[in-house]
């Protein structure tokens, strides 16, 4: 597993439950939407895996409930 940190460009409400974050980094470990990763959030004991939305260059698209 390879560990690299992002910024969030933006974190958009989609619906009342749904939002779509745009993180941007290095996204070399990432080979296409579907895949998995998992987010680590400070405070928390376990990571949390979020399946890619859109990839497309150094910006990476999820979309979460």
């Amino acid at each position: 597993m390879k560990q690299e940190f992002f910024t969030i460009k933006s974190n958009t409400s989609l619906t009342k439950s749904v939002y779509e974050m745009v993180l941007i980094g290095d996204t070399n470990a990432i080979s296409r939407s579907g895949q998995f990763v998992n987010i680590k959030i400070d405070g928390e004991f376990l990571r949390r895996p979020i399946s890619v939305c859109d990839l497309n260059g150094d910006v990476l698209t999820l979309v979460y409930k």
